[in-house]
């Protein structure tokens, strides 16, 4: 009998990438379509997570979830004492409380290397697992990321389930939202409305700039499909930022579905554990050195949008001098040295599909990033966040009153943008 698609590109991924053994002996149910990670570190309250899985509505076919508690080789005892007691608590919950159509798996390492320790290499054994169980059974199934701290919408398990089996993506990212109502500390839901200002903000210039790969690279809203996960070499051991290199090497290798329909609520608590992200941006605004009452200018997306939309135009021909650009985008690609960079690619390529391709390769999320962090040191100083974000709203055409708005109000637009996946 010849092999499966998924069982050929799965044995060559693990032929070729140092992984963890296999981590689970039971069998997977062959007509689970989804299977969920969720790491699992330092965690009070996981059981709170898997009870809002366990009351969404019933999906189509089972569900499997792998839990990855885990901890480092040199951990402290009070989180090698939590890691223990959560795993308690989820035995406890799956015998008297998972529903039929959830089975829970968990996986517990507590001797990661020090050096690797973190989320990243987590959600890779994670992921790595779950490849190996849709092997098993020869199907190339999604696989989906959650975190031990989020709750979920109550049709999140069914509207993911039905726009994998309607589209077949090979690459996904679900909606979220911080519940601001149950954020009781007046100055910590202040600081996640600016931050995730912050987030919709920058993903909104890089639409509004007509930049191809603008998403959320939010890692309890992320998955892909296990034969595209085995072929861009899977997740990476970063301790932070994981999701951002990870999404942005795998969103190339196919189409990407946005699934807006259904809602994860995301943690804001205050945590130091990575040097950026959620916790940390918490704890910088109750210290208040946080940046995100501020944000990134708008003519960073305007410039970096003539730059963008006009490569089309451009291509075969020599635009090395970059006379043509803003200033701004001018003097950042000599400092990449795109001359050179142009003129391989030209040399390269035979037809603007690939050149187009090749080219987001090299203009990817990173590089975009540091294009508007160049912008900000260099030409164009941040600005407060409610007028960044009326400015921009203003250029993308959904307000047209000039009267203030809070940042509050900001995000509530913003929201509805990316619910409308425009």
């Amino acid at each position: 009998m010849p092999q499966s698609r998924i069982e050929t590109v799965g044995q060559i991924y693990f032929k070729r990438f140092k992984c963890y053994p296999p981590q689970l002996a039971s069998r997977l149910n062959p007509d689970t379509k989804v299977i969920w990670v969720i790491p699992c570190y330092d965690e009070p309250d996981i059981v709170a997570t898997l009870r809002s899985l366990a009351t969404n509505q019933s999906p189509q076919f089972p569900v499997e979830i792998l839990i990855i508690i885990n901890s480092s080789s040199s951990e402290c005892s009070e989180v090698l004492h939590q890691n223990r007691k959560s795993e308690q608590q989820i035995n406890y919950w799956i015998e008297r409380e998972q529903p039929s159509f959830l089975a829970c798996q968990i996986i517990h390492i507590g001797d990661l290397p020090p050096k690797h320790a973190g989320v990243g290499l987590a959600r890779k054994i994670g992921m790595d697992e779950a490849l190996r169980r849709f092997i098993s059974i020869g199907y190339d199934g999604l696989i989906m990321n959650l975190d031990a701290d989020c709750v979920v919408s109550t049709n999140y398990l069914q509207t993911v389930e039905q726009d994998w089996l309607v589209h077949n993506p090979s690459v996904v990212t679900a909606y979220f939202e911080h519940d601001l109502s149950q954020i009781e500390h007046t100055e910590l839901q202040q600081g996640i409305i600016y931050y995730e200002l912050f987030l919709r903000y920058y993903i909104s210039g890089l639409r509004y700039a007509g930049f191809p790969h603008a998403f959320h690279t939010v890692g309890s809203c992320m998955g892909c499909q296990a034969s595209t996960y085995a072929l861009s070499g899977g997740m990476n051991r970063r301790k932070a930022g994981e999701d951002f290199y990870f999404l942005h090497k795998v969103a190339p290798l196919g189409n990407l579905t946005q699934v807006t329909a259904a809602t994860v609520y995301p943690s804001a608590r205050t945590s130091n554990r990575v040097p950026f992200g959620t916790g940390k941006a918490q704890l910088d605004w109750l210290a208040q050195s946080s940046h995100h009452h501020s944000l990134y200018h708008p003519q960073s997306f305007e410039d970096l949008k003539t730059f963008t939309t006009q490569i089309h135009h451009w291509y075969q021909y020599d635009i090395s001098d970059l006379d043509q650009l803003p200033q701004s985008v001018q003097s950042f690609l000599k400092s990449q040295e795109f001359g050179q960079v142009w003129n391989q690619l030209l040399t390269s390529t035979r037809s603007w599909s690939v050149f187009r391709q090749r080219f987001f390769a090299w203009w990817d999320g990173f590089r975009v990033l540091k294009y508007i962090h160049y912008t900000r040191d260099h030409f164009y100083p941040p600005v407060s966040a409610e007028e960044a974000g009326f400015r921009l709203l203003k250029k993308l055409r959904i307000l047209k009153s000039d009267r203030s708005f809070t940042a509050k109000e900001l995000l509530t637009q913003y929201r509805n943008l990316d619910k409308r996946n425009y």
